[in-house]
């Protein structure tokens, strides 16, 4: 009896091993640990896969509102684009590479079909109604007219071009004030004809004929 309790016991104790091991065999297999993972193929961007849709120069009747300035992008394709490092030329002050702004932040993505709005001011001192994606309060935009240029980097590929190198194309200072909206499908944005004033007032504070006409981060209307 005494020798059934031990050899009971014993079996006992192996099998609360094999319950709680934390390794197991396998036979005739053999697993192999990756050391190098592919790195995901970036989806190339291409010129007009984002244009520059919207272009507020007019300012707005806001306090400071000569500097309620602002630019809309849109991306014309289904699928994500990142912009961080990108550059619009002319947007800023003055004139040549200083007045380049470039759009650092690593957030920087317009989602497929969306948009991306870069403003002067924040919501709550401008005549938008809309947070901004990017604020740059060094935004100034010359009322006589100015070419803007969209890059992938300071010396990178040029993704669009809005406006000539001559006056605005459209957009109206006096009031009620009218952005500058690109046409849909977008065109060739240096050729006027692909351009036109705001119509509505999509995501501005006002909506009245005498208030603003512009539509950040929304369709431009026909």
């Amino acid at each position: 009896m005494f020798l059934a309790i031990i050899v009971l016991g014993f079996m006992s104790y192996k099998t609360t091993l094999a319950l709680f091991s934390d390794t197991a065999q396998s036979t005739n297999n053999t697993f192999t640990a990756s050391e190098v993972f592919p790195t995901p193929t970036p989806i190339p961007v291409n010129a007009g896969d984002v244009v520059i849709n919207e272009i507020n120069w007019v300012g707005s009747t806001a306090p400071g509102g000569g500097n309620d300035e602002w630019v809309e992008l849109l991306n014309t394709t289904s699928n994500p684009i990142n912009i961080n490092g990108w550059v619009i030329e002319n947007l800023g002050t003055g004139s040549g590479p200083g007045a380049n702004i470039t759009i650092a932040t690593t957030s920087a993505t317009i989602p497929g079909n969306g948009f991306y709005l870069i403003s002067a001011k924040n919501k709550e001192d401008s005549r938008i109604n809309v947070d901004p994606d990017l604020t740059v309060g060094s935004i100034s935009l010359n009322n006589d007219g100015e070419q803007l240029i969209l890059k992938t980097s300071a010396t990178g590929t040029i993704i669009d071009t809005a406006n000539g190198t001559g006056s605005w194309f459209e957009g109206v200072t006096s009031n009620p004030k009218k952005s500058m909206e690109r046409k849909s499908p977008p065109g060739d944005g240096t050729q006027a004809a692909n351009w036109q004033d705001a119509t509505t007032h999509t995501n501005m504070d006002g909506s009245t004929s005498s208030d603003e006409f512009g539509t950040p981060k929304a369709a431009n209307e026909l």
